[in-house]
């Protein structure tokens, strides 16, 4: 592809992904997964011609890791990427050296095409962009009549310099960036799967029923899921056990906000900031209803722009801090680990991930069966949930690291005691210890 002045052989990590280089590892990976699921066998030939054409359309995608003397960074790598079957592990580690340097992988089975990234690379918004290019692209070479319909992104389009961009940087404001400390969160624990294994289990209702039940309850349907993973984390681990010291610690969900929708940007690289619930389960009589308040109340305060911006700019100023620049990338790994054991990780509970709503055009449509989401579950936080919406499927996907259950059980069974319909999907990793 010819170079577009944009056009970069090597990339800064943006801000929110400085962290995961150093703190990645086999139990927790930092990667998350988003799946097609087209009406037809995929043809591996051509898929792999699909993602070669792609890549020259995203080229902030076909880079490698490297160490510099005071960050890593994002360099060009010119090895050829090999797309793969895909193999029961689910959100795996990110081994680049496995994967001629690269941070993610396109895999393929049956009728499946998904993308599994590393997130130094990208959050789920950039994923979903690349992953409905392939797609695109994919259908036309198989001889498909699809057009992009300003929707997607193509091969013959220039790169712009806004899709590279590190857009928590462009929004920082270094008078709002207050650091409010936290306390340790309440963990799910489990009878740990092995390393490798992930327990998946889903569950599909239709998209109209399940925002009409959340309308219902005066919530968005991010609200409303969160307020019942509360509520199934209560009544299934702490209630009548809450006298316990391990459950003295407050119930944390950390619920990842698409900052595009809040600030006007184009990155496809790292764009989102949190929303947290918080809340002391200690008590036996705690009902939803006290739930969807604190969580409506919760999730009304952090949302305000003003609070996205601190939290984005606490994160760049860390950065910034000069103390922490000039020192050297291998001291920097050793204080990030320290730091990211102490606090970063251990102050969830868990994550729930709403990717939302994905668009394909209409002459897509008629060859595309279903989207799905899912992300890594880890040491601390052993139980995790994505959620992504295609035309009239809404799909909750559980990950876990332990064998138990119990969460996903309650979960959809209060959401069938709501009146909805819910096809449950499960790779049954449990039945096979």
């Amino acid at each position: 592809m010819a170079k577009t002045k944009f056009h970069r052989d090597w990339y800064k990590l943006d801000n929110s992904a400085k962290i995961f280089p150093t703190v990645s590892n086999q139990t927790e990976t930092n990667t998350f997964r988003v799946t097609v699921s087209l009406k037809e066998d995929i043809q591996a030939d051509i898929l792999q011609k699909a993602t070669d054409h792609v890549l020259e359309r995203y080229p902030m995608f076909k880079v490698k890791l490297k160490k510099g003397l005071f960050w890593a960074f994002l360099d060009h790598n010119s090895k050829p990427f090999l797309i793969q079957p895909m193999t029961h592990e689910i959100c795996g580690e990110m081994i680049p050296h496995d994967n001629n340097g690269y941070l993610f992988k396109v895999m393929y089975h049956h009728r499946d095409i998904a993308i599994e990234m590393f997130h130094s690379l990208a959050d789920g918004g950039g994923v979903v962009e690349l992953l409905k290019s392939l797609t695109y692209e994919y259908l036309r070479l198989t001889g498909k009549k699809v057009t992009p319909d300003n929707i997607i992104a193509t091969k013959d389009e220039k790169l712009e310099y806004e899709e590279y961009e590190d857009a928590n940087v462009k929004y920082y404001n270094k008078k709002n960036r207050k650091h409010i400390p936290e306390k340790r969160a309440y963990r799910i624990k489990g009878t740990e799967l092995e390393t490798g294994l992930t327990g998946l289990i889903s569950g599909t209702v239709d998209t109209k029923s399940m925002l009409t039940l959340a309308r219902k309850n005066d919530m968005t349907v991010t609200e409303y899921l969160t307020s019942i993973v509360m509520y199934t984390i209560y009544v299934t681990q702490i209630q009548y056990r809450e006298h316990l010291k391990s459950n003295q610690r407050p119930v944390k969900i950390f619920v990842p906000v698409n900052l595009r929708k809040h600030f006007p940007s184009r990155t496809l690289r790292n764009f989102s900031n949190f929303i947290k619930t918080n809340m002391m389960m200690n008590q036996s009589d705690i009902t939803f209803e006290d739930i969807k308040v604190l969580v409506k109340n919760q999730f009304k305060e952090g949302i305000r722009k003003e609070e996205l911006i601190r939290k984005m700019s606490e994160n760049v100023a860390f950065e910034k801090n000069i103390f922490l620049r000039i020192t050297p990338y291998i001291l920097k790994q050793f204080v990030l680990k320290i730091g990211y054991s102490m606090l970063g990780i251990k102050l969830n509970t868990m994550s729930f991930t709403n990717i939302g709503r994905v668009v394909f055009p209409e002459s897509m449509k008629p060859y595309i069966k279903d989207v799905t989401a899912c992300v890594y579950a880890g040491k601390f936080n052993t139980v995790n949930c994505a959620i992504i919406t295609y035309e009239d499927r809404f799909k909750m996907t559980f990950t876990r690291s332990i064998v138990e259950t119990k969460i996903e059980r309650e979960f959809f069974r209060f959401l069938r005691d709501q009146g909805l319909d819910i096809e449950i999907e499960s790779n049954y990793v449990e039945e096979s210890i």
